[in-house]
Parts: C-alpha cells; structure tokens; sequence
C-alpha cells in the first residue's frame, strides 16, 4: 500500500459518499495553530506531524461510523478535550495517561486510539490503543497518525477501488 499525504487521504474519504450512499463524511472545519496551541495548553502536550496536519485542513471529523476526535477553531477545548478528559475521570480502572491524548473515541466505551505525545520519531507522534478497562497497558498501533488513519479506512478503499 502506497503512503499518502493528509491531504490525499482526506480526497480519498471525500470520495466515499459519491460510490457508496450509504457512506456520510462530515469534518468539523479546518482548524488553525492557535486552537491547537490553546488544546495543547489545557492538556500539557505539544501535538506534530501528521495529526496536526489533518486537524489544520479538516478540524476532525471523517465518516460517521469511524469519527476522529476534534479541534474546532470555534471551540478548541471540545472534541479531542472532551474525550481525552473522559478517560482521565475516576471512575476509569486504568486513568489515561497524562502524555496521552484521545483521537478517536468508541462510544460503547471500548479502548480509545490515543495519539503518544511523549515520542516523537521523525516529526510524528505515535498511535496507540490504550487498555483502560483491563491493565492500563499502551499498545503502538501505527507510527504516524497518516499511517493509521490510511490503514483504518483501507477497507472502505479497497472495497470501493478509491
């Protein structure tokens, strides 16, 4: 599978809907560096590479059924906050770690891919899942938010010749 840009992936997604109508792709809207800057305040991390890229140009968003969490110019400490937040409540066995933040949410409460802010490797963070019900464990996923985001929806594009 060839590696494609951000903003390939996003034109790849937009797609979807005009092959297959059962498909819908909603983003938030792009962001922009002073919303990022004020997400990254609030929760002590400092976002790069490729997640950062995809927040500028779509805000978040995606297919309906596989949503990646938010940073909206509008209201920057939603989204992607809200859902980091969640896991960092007592209530969860195994709280989120504080290098963690949350880019993709199951809302039956299943694992969240996170994307590692405490590495960095060639400009980008890592994915990962991390196991709050269970251990707390950390597992690493994809290299780069480009490189999950590209693999996750792979189904959707193969299946659809895109």
């Amino acid at each position: 599978m060839s590696n494609f840009s951000i903003s390939e992936i996003v034109a790849r997604v937009n797609q979807l809907p005009d092959i297959d109508d059962s498909l819908d792709v909603s983003w938030v809207g792009a962001s922009d560096s002073e919303a990022i800057q004020i997400l990254e305040n609030a929760l002590a991390v400092n976002i790069t590479g490729s997640f950062k890229d995809f927040i500028l140009q779509t805000g978040g968003g995606g297919l309906e059924d596989l949503y990646i969490s938010s940073i909206s110019k509008d209201a920057p400490l939603n989204g992607c906050y809200d859902d980091t937040m969640y896991y960092r409540q007592d209530w969860c066995p195994h709280k989120l770690p504080d290098h963690l933040i949350v880019i993709q949410r199951d809302f039956d409460d299943n694992e969240p891919m996170c994307l590692d802010t405490s590495v960095v490797v060639d400009g980008e963070n890592p994915v990962v899942l991390y196991y709050y019900q269970s251990t707390g464990y950390i597992e690493k996923i994809a290299d780069s938010f480009s490189a999950y985001y590209q693999e996750f929806l792979s189904p959707y594009f193969d299946a659809n010749d895109i």
